[in-house]
């Protein structure tokens, strides 16, 4: 029976130079998600000497004027949709150690808060929908409460996340479909871990 091997101390991940012990509580797509990341922005790869395929490709981004685009979109977009532990790896590698709450921070405010708006449009629009037809009146109803719940549901976990992150400077994972299928590798692997340890009776580290 393969072993979890032992769990690197969260407290020393900061002065760890291994930074492959990073991604040891990531999942497969988390893990996937920051070391593309970290590929496209390994700028020591980007000189006049060395043109590869990643030079062309950046040099080309920038010059189209798309490539910061490019770059919010992963970073907040993607990156602010990661785990707490992969929003902090993850802003390792973006050279944004000491603020990576605001991952948190900006995908909220500029995601977050735009889907809980989506879902109290699409409310409304079963609303209407229920009114305009007689036959449909009772599942547009329903629909319609439902995307409401989710909209307030939607709201006030992002409403806590900017909170949170601008007062205490930490990172919180969304909450979501897509934020759910990125981080739900994750999530199982971590709680493999638990159940693992907790048999052993194992603890992950000692702390200083």
């Amino acid at each position: 029976m393969n072993r979890w091997r032992k769990k690197t101390c969260r407290c020393r991940i900061a002065d760890d130079e291994a930074s492959e012990l990073l991604f040891e509580n990531s999942g497969y797509l988390g893990s996937r998600i920051i070391r593309l990341y970290r590929f496209m922005h390994d700028y020591s790869q980007f000189s006049p000497s060395n043109r590869s395929w990643r030079w062309k490709l950046r040099r080309r981004l920038d010059r189209s004027g798309i490539s910061r685009l490019i770059d919010f979109l992963y970073t907040y977009g993607i990156g602010g949709s990661l785990t707490r532990q992969d929003q902090l790896t993850f802003a390792r590698f973006h050279d944004m150690e000491d603020r990576a709450y605001r991952l948190t921070l900006v995908n909220s405010l500029a995601f977050g808060v735009p889907s809980a708006l989506v879902y109290f449009a699409v409310g409304e629009g079963f609303e209407i929908l229920s009114r305009a037809s007689s036959i449909a009146e009772v599942p547009s109803l329903v629909a319609a409460q439902a995307s409401f719940a989710m909209g307030v549901i939607n709201a006030a976990v992002n409403l806590f996340r900017i909170f949170d992150s601008s007062a205490h400077r930490r990172c919180w994972a969304p909450l979501g479909t897509i934020p759910l299928v990125i981080n739900l590798p994750t999530y199982l692997k971590t709680a493999k871990r638990k159940i693992s340890d907790r048999r052993s009776g194992s603890k992950d580290c000692d702390c200083p």
